[in-house]
């Protein structure tokens, strides 16, 4: 219980600074930039009583709904009410993986709350919470949700996530299947294998409901899980999306993976291997020749850095892209060994579940890298004092960079003139 308080404390005096923040944001940039235009747009319709629909917004209403009793005219300060709830389901989601504590203040439970920092300063997310943006609340009903029992309760949270963002139907299911696998090992004792599953199934009734109600929405939204902007949001087969993540991965924990003896066992096992290394050229190979694709809005917007990284590297030179490669084969051995704590079947259904979330999007964003990056980071039992406060100041470093150019480097574009354009992830 002591802990528990702690945990509400810590999220508000974050939430606090993180208003502080907003604040500010607000001071420099009074209008809604970029998504915001769409997002706060269709906030201030509901705030008016107004619930047609913008046919630019691709996701779900939750984050207007929400809005709508306290933040009409304030909706950036949204996410500073969200921020002790995103602390607290970090917390909570973080246990799962470690053991409870034992002493009231001890060593275990200042990691807690370092490593559950430490994933709200991911830079891709804190910029974007700095603005009205359904990043933060979508990471946050998945963190509740999953870090509960099933019940009506956590099926009602998981419903309220699927209604930020569609794709969480993935993390829901996956979720699902995890308890089922759970109750199904529990029962099994001299039952038959069909009542077993049967009375499993049972037990989780209202989170089958989620999967049924999507398939409905589905069949009522003209066979497709997109709301605004079709076109430019169809299902494709990306596989490339998996290298790009696990690039992400391996930069925003580098303190980690530098400090750690599994990189240089990773390198080494690499070296020793020239013949699976061989192969793992090969494979990747195939997988950037026939699925590098670009969206047309990659190069539309030169606000996003994904436009100069694919500018200035993939598109420099045709080979550009094939010498990534060997970055790609080294953060899949170190991704591997990062995840040899975790069960099988759980790493099995985590990778499944990443794949089915990032393997159809058409757009390089990385935004989209957010929950199954803190998923594996939340999982990951990092101990050592040293190493967290490194990557904290790593990602505060990140942060005052990036902040600063948002706020202080603005350009404009010639067929704007007078309008500020800003750069963002």
């Amino acid at each position: 219980l002591t802990f528990f308080f702690l945990d509400w404390f810590i999220g508000t005096f974050l939430g606090v600074l993180h208003s502080f923040l907003v604040n500010y944001v607000y001071k420099v940039v009074p209008e809604p930039y970029m998504d915001e235009i769409f997002h706060i747009d269709q906030a201030r319709r509901f705030c008016a009583s107004n619930f047609t629909w913008n046919p630019k917004i691709t996701t779900p209403p939750a984050l207007y709904v929400l809005s709508l009793p306290f933040f009409c005219g304030y909706e950036r300060y949204t996410n500073s009410a969200l921020i002790p709830f995103a602390f607290v389901g970090c917390m909570q989601f973080r246990q799962l993986f470690q053991k409870p504590f034992i002493s009231k203040l001890n060593f275990r439970y200042l990691e807690f709350t370092l490593s559950s920092l430490i994933v709200l300063l991911l830079p891709v997310l804190f910029q974007s919470s700095l603005l009205y943006y359904t990043d933060l609340l979508s990471l946050t009903t998945l963190l509740w949700a999953s870090s509960l029992q099933p019940s009506i309760f956590s099926s009602f949270i998981f419903a309220i996530s699927i209604c930020t963002r569609q794709t969480n139907i993935i993390w829901a299911a996956i979720y699902g299947l995890t308890h089922l696998f759970i109750l199904f090992k529990k029962l099994n004792k001299g039952t038959s294998s069909i009542m077993i599953l049967i009375r499993s199934l049972l037990h989780l009734w209202s989170l089958i409901l989620l999967p049924v109600g999507f398939i409905i929405f589905f069949m009522l939204n003209g066979n497709s899980v997109v709301l605004g902007d079709r076109l430019a949001h169809q299902p494709v087969a990306h596989f490339m999306q998996i290298c790009y993540f696990l690039i992400f991965l391996c930069f925003s924990s580098a303190p980690l993976l530098a400090l750690s003896p599994k990189t240089y066992r990773c390198l080494g096992y690499i070296i020793r291997k020239p013949i699976k290394l061989l192969f793992s050229c090969l494979l990747f190979t195939c997988c950037v020749y026939f699925f590098t694709l670009q969206h047309p809005y990659l190069l539309a917007d030169n606000r996003h850095f994904t436009f100069y990284i694919w500018r200035r590297w993939f598109l420099h030179h045709p080979y550009c892209k094939y010498i990534t490669i060997i970055l790609y084969i080294i953060a899949l051995q170190l991704f591997s060994q990062m995840m040899e704590h975790i069960p099988r079947a759980l790493t099995l259904l985590y990778i499944l579940g990443t794949a089915a979330v990032l393997v159809p999007a058409h757009l390089l964003e990385p935004r989209y890298f957010i929950i199954p990056y803190i998923f594996w980071r939340l999982s990951y039992p990092e101990r050592r004092f040293l190493v967290i406060i490194l990557e904290l100041i790593y990602e505060i470093i990140i942060n005052a960079i990036v902040l600063y150019i948002f706020l202080y480097m603005p350009f404009e574009w010639l067929h704007e003139p007078g309008v500020k354009q800003r750069f963002m992830w």
